[in-house]
């Protein structure tokens, strides 16, 4: 994986959406662990340590910088670990039953999927943490038509608005931006010119919904509650308004997306042999 050039730069963005990646505490209920898989510098962790201080938090990164930044700022029921024996031991430690952990992967995922980072240990990790929630919010291009071209009007406004050099780089690593999510690619990163060598090149929309779940749910251990599709507001507005480019409603770029360990009590369904068939309006 790349390293990154400017550590502030890039923690200092990913702080921006910490109300949109914080989405999930309100529908996790009972939940008594949070464990941040690729929690950078322990930023959201601190965060919702400030609105929820009695539940207990883990971070686990990759990278050996990124959790001795999170230590230096720690709250007192938070561990950091960047090696996940060490994670396991301390989750084991607290003797939180499983069904009381949710484990939250925000904006982390599209990167394990780019830089092929060993899914099978992330697969095997849920499993032997067994947790009663897993949580995700990542980006993810979906579209009817994922080929479907660009008007050629927005391609020429973005040639005309970013520098040269930006667009060129771009196509190089992903193709024309007279594709449409090409387009769309260089719209959600153009910004990061700090970082823009790692940036530039990494896919944002690396992995597919079935991909996800071969990941994180392979046995069918758990169900959706929630998912959402749709694209952030901000880019909306900073490629109206910066841009002049209008997103409209045909594709999206992020989703939110919660999973519940399915639960072996009995339920009592509101379908019986009468009125059992689908809702006719």
């Amino acid at each position: 994986m790349p390293d990154i050039d400017n550590y502030q730069i890039y923690n200092d963005r990913m702080r921006r959406s910490m109300w949109d990646k914080a989405f999930f505490m309100d529908k996790v209920p009972g939940t008594e662990l949070i464990i941040d898989f690729g929690c950078a510098d322990g930023s959201l962790i601190r965060f919702l340590h400030e609105l929820f201080p009695s539940i207990r938090y883990i971070g686990y990164d990759i990278d050996p910088a990124m959790i001795a930044a999170a230590r230096q700022h720690c709250p007192e029921n938070a561990w950091f670990f960047s090696d996940q024996a060490e994670l396991l031991q301390q989750i084991r430690a607290l003797g939180i039953e499983k069904k009381r952990i949710a484990v939250n992967f925000s904006s982390v995922l599209h990167e394990i999927f780019h830089y092929d980072c060993d899914r099978e240990s992330i697969t095997r990790l849920i499993g032997q943490i067994g947790p009663g929630y897993l949580v995700v919010r990542d980006m993810m291009y979906a579209s009817a038509d994922p080929a479907a071209p660009a008007p050629q009007a927005a391609a020429e406004q973005l040639r005309r608005v970013l520098p040269a050099w930006q667009a060129a780089d771009f196509e190089a690593a992903w193709g024309s931006i007279s594709v449409r999510k090409n387009l769309v690619h260089l719209i959600l990163k153009y910004k990061y010119t700090e970082n823009w060598e790692r940036e530039c090149r990494e896919n944002y929309f690396s992995y597919s919904m079935e991909e996800l779940t071969a990941l994180l749910d392979p046995d069918g251990v758990y169900a959706p509650i929630l998912l959402s599709r749709y694209i952030l507001p901000w880019c909306r507005h900073d490629a109206k308004n910066t841009l002049g480019i209008d997103l409209g409603s045909s594709f999206t770029t992020h989703y939110s997306l919660i999973l519940a360990r399915r639960d072996a009590v009995p339920t009592i369904s509101l379908d019986d042999e009468k009125h059992g068939g689908a809702y006719e309006q």
